[in-house]
Protein backbone atom coordinates (compact mmCIF):
# COMPACT_ATOMS: atom_id res chain seq x y z
CA UNK A 1 0.00 0.00 0.00
CA UNK A 2 1.32 3.44 -0.92
CA UNK A 3 -0.01 6.97 -1.37
CA UNK A 4 -0.88 6.32 -5.01
CA UNK A 5 -3.08 3.36 -4.02
CA UNK A 6 -4.94 5.49 -1.48
CA UNK A 7 -5.53 8.27 -4.00
CA UNK A 8 -6.72 5.76 -6.60
CA UNK A 9 -9.19 4.28 -4.13
CA UNK A 10 -10.77 7.70 -3.58
CA UNK A 11 -10.82 8.41 -7.33
CA UNK A 12 -12.62 5.10 -7.89
CA UNK A 13 -15.19 6.29 -5.35
CA UNK A 14 -15.63 9.63 -7.16
CA UNK A 15 -14.01 11.52 -4.25
CA UNK A 16 -17.03 10.82 -2.04
CA UNK A 17 -16.07 11.49 1.58
CA UNK A 18 -18.36 8.73 2.84
CA UNK A 19 -16.01 6.24 1.19
CA UNK A 20 -13.11 7.20 3.44
CA UNK A 21 -14.32 4.89 6.19
CA UNK A 22 -14.38 1.86 3.89
CA UNK A 23 -10.96 2.69 2.45
CA UNK A 24 -9.53 3.16 5.94
CA UNK A 25 -10.90 -0.19 7.04
CA UNK A 26 -9.54 -1.92 3.93
CA UNK A 27 -6.00 -0.65 4.52
CA UNK A 28 -6.17 -0.77 8.35
CA UNK A 29 -5.65 2.99 8.71
CA UNK A 30 -7.43 5.21 11.26
CA UNK A 31 -10.19 7.07 9.43
CA UNK A 32 -9.13 10.44 10.86
CA UNK A 33 -5.56 9.91 9.65
CA UNK A 34 -6.70 8.95 6.16
CA UNK A 35 -8.94 11.99 5.90
CA UNK A 36 -6.04 14.16 7.04
CA UNK A 37 -3.82 12.59 4.37
CA UNK A 38 -6.33 13.32 1.60
CA UNK A 39 -6.89 16.88 2.81
CA UNK A 40 -3.20 17.76 3.04
CA UNK A 41 -2.41 16.11 -0.29
CA UNK A 42 -5.18 17.90 -2.18
CA UNK A 43 -4.44 21.26 -0.58
CA UNK A 44 -0.82 20.88 -1.65
CA UNK A 45 -1.75 19.93 -5.21
CA UNK A 46 -4.30 22.73 -5.58
CA UNK A 47 -1.85 25.30 -4.19
CA UNK A 48 0.57 24.45 -7.02
CA UNK A 49 -1.96 25.80 -9.54
CA UNK A 50 -2.72 29.05 -7.74
CA UNK A 51 -0.93 32.28 -8.62
CA UNK A 52 -1.19 34.17 -5.32
CA UNK A 53 -0.41 37.58 -6.81
CA UNK A 54 -3.09 37.11 -9.46
CA UNK A 55 -5.57 35.81 -6.87
CA UNK A 56 -4.78 38.80 -4.66
CA UNK A 57 -5.37 41.22 -7.53
CA UNK A 58 -8.72 39.57 -8.33
CA UNK A 59 -9.79 39.95 -4.70
CA UNK A 60 -8.66 43.57 -4.57
CA UNK A 61 -10.74 44.33 -7.65
CA UNK A 62 -13.79 42.71 -6.09
CA UNK A 63 -13.26 44.59 -2.84
CA UNK A 64 -13.02 47.86 -4.74
CA UNK A 65 -16.41 47.19 -6.30
CA UNK A 66 -17.97 46.76 -2.85
CA UNK A 67 -16.69 50.04 -1.44
CA UNK A 68 -19.02 53.03 -1.47
CA UNK A 69 -18.01 56.08 -3.52
CA UNK A 70 -17.30 58.22 -0.46
CA UNK A 71 -14.66 55.69 0.67
CA UNK A 72 -12.87 55.16 -2.66
CA UNK A 73 -10.10 57.63 -1.84
CA UNK A 74 -9.61 56.10 1.59
CA UNK A 75 -9.22 52.66 0.01
CA UNK A 76 -6.76 54.05 -2.53
CA UNK A 77 -4.69 55.40 0.36
CA UNK A 78 -4.33 51.93 1.98
CA UNK A 79 -4.50 49.81 -1.18
CA UNK A 80 -0.82 48.77 -1.22
CA UNK A 81 -0.87 47.73 2.46
CA UNK A 82 -4.20 45.96 1.87
CA UNK A 83 -2.75 43.95 -1.01
CA UNK A 84 0.33 42.95 0.98
CA UNK A 85 -1.63 41.62 3.97
CA UNK A 86 -4.25 40.00 1.75
CA UNK A 87 -1.60 38.01 -0.13
CA UNK A 88 -0.25 36.71 3.19
CA UNK A 89 -3.75 35.72 4.33
CA UNK A 90 -4.48 33.98 1.04
CA UNK A 91 -1.26 32.00 1.40
CA UNK A 92 -2.47 30.70 4.78
CA UNK A 93 -5.83 29.84 3.18
CA UNK A 94 -4.47 27.87 0.23
CA UNK A 95 -2.10 25.91 2.50
CA UNK A 96 -4.90 24.96 4.95
CA UNK A 97 -3.72 27.13 7.81
CA UNK A 98 -0.81 26.61 10.18
CA UNK A 99 1.10 23.34 9.90
CA UNK A 100 -0.04 20.63 12.31
CA UNK A 101 1.99 17.64 13.53
CA UNK A 102 4.22 17.34 10.46
CA UNK A 103 6.53 15.08 12.49
CA UNK A 104 3.76 12.56 13.25
CA UNK A 105 4.02 12.85 17.02
CA UNK A 106 1.93 10.35 19.02
CA UNK A 107 -1.69 11.53 19.10
CA UNK A 108 -1.89 11.64 22.91
CA UNK A 109 1.23 13.77 23.19
CA UNK A 110 0.12 15.92 20.28
CA UNK A 111 -3.22 16.66 21.96
CA UNK A 112 -1.40 17.99 25.01
CA UNK A 113 1.08 19.94 22.88
CA UNK A 114 -1.74 21.44 20.82
CA UNK A 115 -3.32 22.76 24.01
CA UNK A 116 -0.03 24.40 24.92
CA UNK A 117 0.24 25.86 21.43
CA UNK A 118 -3.08 27.71 21.82
CA UNK A 119 -1.76 29.24 25.02
CA UNK A 120 1.49 30.32 23.38
CA UNK A 121 -0.32 31.75 20.36
CA UNK A 122 -2.44 33.96 22.58
CA UNK A 123 0.43 35.06 24.82
CA UNK A 124 2.54 35.95 21.76
CA UNK A 125 -0.33 37.85 20.17
CA UNK A 126 -1.11 39.71 23.41
CA UNK A 127 2.53 40.79 23.68
CA UNK A 128 2.50 41.82 20.02
CA UNK A 129 -0.65 43.86 20.72
CA UNK A 130 1.24 45.73 23.45
CA UNK A 131 0.05 43.97 26.61
CA UNK A 132 2.27 42.73 29.42
CA UNK A 133 1.33 39.05 29.29
CA UNK A 134 2.92 35.81 30.46
CA UNK A 135 2.04 32.15 30.87
CA UNK A 136 1.26 30.50 34.20
CA UNK A 137 3.39 27.40 34.69
CA UNK A 138 1.31 25.70 37.41
CA UNK A 139 -0.76 23.08 35.58
CA UNK A 140 -3.38 22.84 38.35
CA UNK A 141 -4.20 26.53 38.02
CA UNK A 142 -7.65 27.39 36.66
CA UNK A 143 -6.12 30.04 34.42
CA UNK A 144 -3.32 29.80 31.87
CA UNK A 145 -1.96 33.32 31.57
CA UNK A 146 -1.80 36.64 33.37
CA UNK A 147 -2.13 40.10 31.84
CA UNK A 148 -0.79 43.08 33.78
CA UNK A 149 -2.67 46.11 32.48
CA UNK A 150 -2.66 49.49 34.25
CA UNK A 151 -1.34 47.81 37.40
CA UNK A 152 -4.22 45.34 37.53
CA UNK A 153 -3.75 41.60 37.03
CA UNK A 154 -6.24 39.77 34.82
CA UNK A 155 -6.50 35.97 34.86
CA UNK A 156 -6.93 34.40 31.42
CA UNK A 157 -8.07 30.88 30.59
CA UNK A 158 -7.19 29.79 27.05
CA UNK A 159 -8.76 27.03 24.96
CA UNK A 160 -7.86 25.99 21.44
CA UNK A 161 -10.32 25.52 18.61
CA UNK A 162 -9.16 22.92 16.11
CA UNK A 163 -12.35 21.77 14.41
CA UNK A 164 -15.98 22.75 14.54
CA UNK A 165 -17.59 26.11 15.08
CA UNK A 166 -18.38 26.14 18.77
CA UNK A 167 -16.80 26.52 22.20
CA UNK A 168 -17.71 25.38 25.70
CA UNK A 169 -17.43 27.05 29.08
CA UNK A 170 -17.04 23.68 30.71
CA UNK A 171 -13.98 21.49 31.17
CA UNK A 172 -13.90 18.07 29.54
CA UNK A 173 -14.77 15.06 31.64
CA UNK A 174 -11.69 13.13 32.74
CA UNK A 175 -11.42 9.84 30.88
CA UNK A 176 -8.99 7.09 30.06
CA UNK A 177 -8.04 3.69 31.37
CA UNK A 178 -8.75 3.23 35.07
CA UNK A 179 -10.72 6.46 35.43
CA UNK A 180 -14.36 6.34 36.48
CA UNK A 181 -15.94 8.99 34.29
CA UNK A 182 -19.24 8.67 36.20
CA UNK A 183 -17.62 9.87 39.42
CA UNK A 184 -18.48 13.50 40.16
CA UNK A 185 -14.82 14.31 40.79
CA UNK A 186 -14.00 13.35 37.20
CA UNK A 187 -16.81 15.37 35.67
CA UNK A 188 -15.84 18.54 33.86
CA UNK A 189 -16.53 21.70 35.86
CA UNK A 190 -18.15 24.84 34.55
CA UNK A 191 -15.73 27.71 33.98
CA UNK A 192 -16.84 30.90 35.73
CA UNK A 193 -15.48 34.27 36.80
CA UNK A 194 -14.30 32.54 39.97
CA UNK A 195 -11.73 30.78 37.78
CA UNK A 196 -10.68 33.58 35.44
CA UNK A 197 -11.50 37.12 34.33
CA UNK A 198 -11.22 36.52 30.59
CA UNK A 199 -11.77 33.40 28.49
CA UNK A 200 -9.92 33.22 25.18
CA UNK A 201 -10.73 30.76 22.39
CA UNK A 202 -7.86 30.49 19.91
CA UNK A 203 -8.44 29.23 16.39
CA UNK A 204 -5.26 27.18 16.03
CA UNK A 205 -5.66 26.98 12.24
CA UNK A 206 -5.18 30.69 11.65
CA UNK A 207 -4.49 32.28 15.05
CA UNK A 208 -7.73 34.24 15.45
CA UNK A 209 -8.56 34.98 19.10
CA UNK A 210 -12.04 35.33 20.63
CA UNK A 211 -11.53 37.39 23.79
CA UNK A 212 -14.55 36.94 26.04
CA UNK A 213 -15.22 38.62 29.41
CA UNK A 214 -16.33 36.06 31.97
CA UNK A 215 -19.12 38.26 33.27
CA UNK A 216 -20.77 37.64 29.87
CA UNK A 217 -20.26 33.87 30.15
CA UNK A 218 -21.60 33.83 33.73
CA UNK A 219 -25.00 34.92 32.44
CA UNK A 220 -25.39 31.76 30.33
CA UNK A 221 -27.49 28.94 31.73
CA UNK A 222 -25.88 25.54 32.40
CA UNK A 223 -27.23 24.00 29.20
CA UNK A 224 -26.30 26.85 26.87
CA UNK A 225 -22.78 27.32 28.24
CA UNK A 226 -21.56 23.96 26.91
CA UNK A 227 -22.27 24.72 23.26
CA UNK A 228 -21.70 28.30 22.13
CA UNK A 229 -21.50 28.90 18.40
CA UNK A 230 -18.72 31.16 17.17
CA UNK A 231 -21.28 33.32 15.40
CA UNK A 232 -22.82 34.03 18.82
CA UNK A 233 -19.54 35.51 20.07
CA UNK A 234 -18.67 37.38 16.89
CA UNK A 235 -18.55 40.66 18.82
CA UNK A 236 -15.58 39.26 20.76
CA UNK A 237 -13.66 38.12 17.68
CA UNK A 238 -10.27 39.87 17.84
CA UNK A 239 -11.81 42.27 20.37
CA UNK A 240 -8.69 43.26 22.29
CA UNK A 241 -10.54 46.19 23.86
CA UNK A 242 -12.14 43.63 26.21
CA UNK A 243 -8.86 43.59 28.14
CA UNK A 244 -8.90 47.37 28.60
CA UNK A 245 -12.58 47.39 29.54
CA UNK A 246 -11.99 44.87 32.34
CA UNK A 247 -9.91 47.41 34.28
CA UNK A 248 -12.23 50.41 33.85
Amino acid sequence: MNDIDLIKELIDNNYVKRAIGDIAEKYKIPKSELKKFYTLTFFSEIAEDIDLKKLTEINIQEIEKMISEDKKQKFKFIKTEFKNILEKCLYIAVTNGFKVNINNIDSGIMTSNAGDSAEFIFVARAILAGFNCSSVDVRSSRYDAIIDYNNKLLRVQIKGISTGNNISFKDRDRGGQGIDYTNERNRGKRITSQDCDIFVAVDKQVGICYIIPMDWADRLDDNHCVNIKLEDIYTYKENWDVIKQKVL
